[in-house]
């Protein structure tokens, strides 16, 4: 566990010092587009005012011992993850590029370590038999079928055009960093982690939660980024954000329930 707390008080500082530059140093988007670059603002605020806080907190209580502080750990670090394989290829090279390197690289480190302790205990046997394995597992499905035919609505007819998808042209990119994130590897393993908990395997039992915790935070940081567009003035269109809400009220209260059917420790 230390060589893990050293890498989460690595990422806190690093994560801290990226989000307070972008938030609040207007130049840091300057090579990006305009939406881009309000997008980088609003999700830097979440960042620093959201994430760095729970990733600390979560690192102490899971220290301490608490089962769902793990389960809020693992699901921030993997948010990180995720977020900074966007900034690290899909914002165009600023001062921070370094910094953006060190915290994807960071945050992939402490999940693999994260993983590899929590993969040494019998993570099934936390849990009651009571636990909604069905209701879970089929929102879990539902989010990865909404965005696969997100995804595929903007790629499919781009393909057999052979032209290029309005998100990478807009933002002068080569592609986007979000479609391959999520084809490849986000919307895989939610499948994988809803057949699994549908299944009561125990890979099924690790995976959700993190899941559960990755889309509250992701749908808060969406939100911060419909707002921040809404008040540089660069989109009036706030129903995004309402939607994000939805989700991630939804994502709450299946976490909620899921953490509410954790046996009481014996320490307790």
């Amino acid at each position: 566990m230390k060589a893990l707390a050293g890498l989460t008080a690595i990422l806190a500082i690093a994560l801290a010092v990226v989000s307070a530059f972008g938030a609040f140093i207007p130049t840091t988007y300057v090579r990006d587009a305009p939406s881009m670059g309000a997008q980088g603002r609003g999700q830097d605020l979440v960042d620093l005012f959201l994430v760095v806080p729970l990733l600390v907190l979560a690192l102490i209580f899971m220290l301490r011992g608490s089962r769902i502080a793990i389960t809020i750990y693992g699901g921030t670090v993997f948010y990180i993850l995720y977020s900074f394989s966007i900034y690290g290829f899909g914002v165009h090279f600023n001062r921070l590029f370094l910094l953006y390197c060190l915290i994807m690289g960071v945050s992939l480190y402490a999940l693999v370590l994260f993983l590899c302790a929590v993969n040494r205990q019998d993570i099934k046997s936390w849990y009651d038999e009571k636990i909604p394995v069905r209701s879970t597992g089929i929102f879990l499905l539902l989010i990865a079928a909404m965005f696969l035919f997100l995804w595929l609505k903007d790629i499919v007819p781009a393909t057999l055009k052979d032209s290029v998808p309005k998100s990478v042209s807009d933002y002068d990119l080569l592609v986007n960093p979000v479609h391959v994130l999520d084809l490849a590897f986000v919307l895989p393993g939610l499948a994988i982690a809803a057949l699994k908990l549908m299944k009561k395997h125990r890979l099924g039992y690790v995976l959700t939660p993190i899941f559960l915790v990755f889309i509250i935070i992701l749908a808060v940081a969406l939100i911060g980024m419909v707002a921040m567009l809404k008040i540089q003035g660069i989109s009036d269109d706030t129903s995004l954000a309402g939607i994000f809400a939805v989700l991630a009220v939804i994502s709450t209260i299946f976490l909620f329930v899921f953490l509410r059917h954790l046996k009481p420790q014996e320490n307790e």
